[in-house]
This record gives C-alpha cells, structure tokens and sequence, in this order.
C-alpha cells in the first residue's frame, strides 16, 4: 500500500452559517491540486443533527466525516492532514456550539 498523500486544510472565509475551507494537495511542488469546501452549519443544519439526537461531540465527527469524504470523492482517496483536525475542527464548532446551549 502506498503512503499517505498529506494535505493542508486552512479555514479560508467564516461566517455565522457557512466555512469555506481550503485543501491543498502537493504543497512541497508546483503540481498542486487545491480545492475548496463550503460546510453548512445554519441553525437549519445543526438543528437536524440535534434531531437525528447527535451531541456536539456526534454534530463535530459529522462535519469531519463529511469533510474527509469530499476530499476522498473529488481528490484523494487516503490521506492525512498536514496541520491536523483540530484548526478546522475549532473554527467551526463555536457556531455548532451555540445551536446545544
């Protein structure tokens, strides 16, 4: 099995109900594949993850889940975040955390 591909996600725009993330592929070239992904997360949204009865912890590992199979769909198949979850992670889980309060 080859390795991992390693890849950056960086928050590029926040606003109160949508993330645009960026994802770059190959930063250490000039063959980049680069990306970007919209996350929803309108009261709309989390409210139906609250529905389905997903904690904010469940809501978190659903945008992650999401994220990691747009990325498989549409540019690799494996690979591992260069900068981890956490950067993405954090800066949208203060506009999820507002819909549990």
């Amino acid at each position: 099995m080859a390795d991992k591909k390693v890849i950056e996600l960086r928050p590029a725009l926040v606003r109160p109900k949508f993330a645009d993330i960026d994802v770059i592929d190959n930063l250490e070239s000039g063959g980049r594949k680069r990306c970007s992904i919209t996350v929803d997360y309108s009261e709309y949204d989390v409210k139906s993850l609250i529905r389905e009865g997903l904690d904010l912890e469940g809501a978190m590992d659903h945008y992650k889940e999401r994220i990691t199979y747009i990325v498989r769909r549409y540019l690799l198949t494996d690979f591992e975040v260069r900068n981890g979850w956490d950067e993405i992670l954090n800066v949208i889980k203060p506009y999820v955390e507002q819909y549990y309060k």
